[in-house]
Parts: C-alpha cells; structure tokens; sequence
C-alpha cells in the first residue's frame, strides 16, 4: 500500500464484538509506534534494568497488587495503573522514573498519564516484567549470580 504509520492508525477496521475489540490493536500499534519514532517517551532496554536495580533507581511498577506479589523487582514501588492519578504525590518529578508492568501496555498508558500531569523523566522498559524475567533468568543461571528479581515470572 506504500502506506505510514499516520495511515495505519487512521485505518478503519470493521468492528464485530465476538472477534475484536472497538479500538484495533492495528490501531493501537501504530501509535505506540508513531509515540516512538517521534520521540514521544522514551525507552530502556531489558538488558539495562540491573544497572537500574543496583544503582537504586526510580521503578515503578504499575501491575495489580497480586501480580506484584508474585513478583517484581526488589526495589520497585508498586503503585497499580488505575491508582496513578490518585497517588502521583508518592512519584517524584525531580527524579527519572522506570516503568514497567507484565507487558508494556499498562506502563505505556501510565506514562501518557503521567506525561499530561506534568511529567517529564519518564522511561519505558522494553518488554516490561516477561522481557525482564527472560533476560535475568537466563544470565542469572548461566552466571550464577543473585537474582535482582523476587520471583520470575513466564505467563
């Protein structure tokens, strides 16, 4: 089609409940695609978020409560995305904030939210806890060294 971006996520795709969702994930996509390549936010890949843990930084992880206490990283605060606008007191503006959740649809949408009250050192990692529990679990055992994770999580 020698199409875009801009012209995927304007496409019209027919909506029928029992086989997709109002929004497209074609859709959806594109703009997380689009937000990427104009530099919307910004991203830290998997194989950085050690250097994160053991220097202390900022990581918020925006999953439910369970899925944080199956678990996360052991520095992480755990502040659940549907909580965000109610507890934005507990997140510094004058430090660089990580955010993950399972797969980066929830952290994505946490740092649109945040971005629209004012935040600006925001960071996405990339392949958010699966990513992260692949990455550690592996090198971790292949290394032999302590896990920067409670738990690795697969599903």
């Amino acid at each position: 089609m020698n199409g875009y971006l801009e012209d995927l996520k304007d496409m019209e795709f027919a909506y029928a409940p029992d086989f997709s969702t109002a929004k497209d994930v074609t859709n959806q996509a594109a703009q997380v695609g689009l937000n990427v390549l104009n530099e919307e936010y910004k991203q830290v890949p998997v194989t950085k978020v050690r250097e994160l843990v053991e220097n202390g930084a900022f990581i918020l992880d925006v999953r439910g409560e369970d899925e944080f206490n199956n678990g996360h990283l052991k520095n992480a605060i755990n502040i659940p995305l549907g909580q965000i606008r109610d507890r934005l007191d507990e997140i510094p503006k004058d430090k660089d904030i990580y955010l993950h959740c399972r797969s980066s649809q929830r952290s994505y949408l946490a740092i649109k939210i945040l971005q629209g009250n004012g935040y600006t050192n925001l960071y996405n990692i990339q392949g958010s806890f699966l990513g992260i529990s692949l990455y550690e679990y592996y090198n971790d055992k292949i290394l032999g060294r302590e896990p920067i994770v409670t738990e690795y999580n697969f599903n």
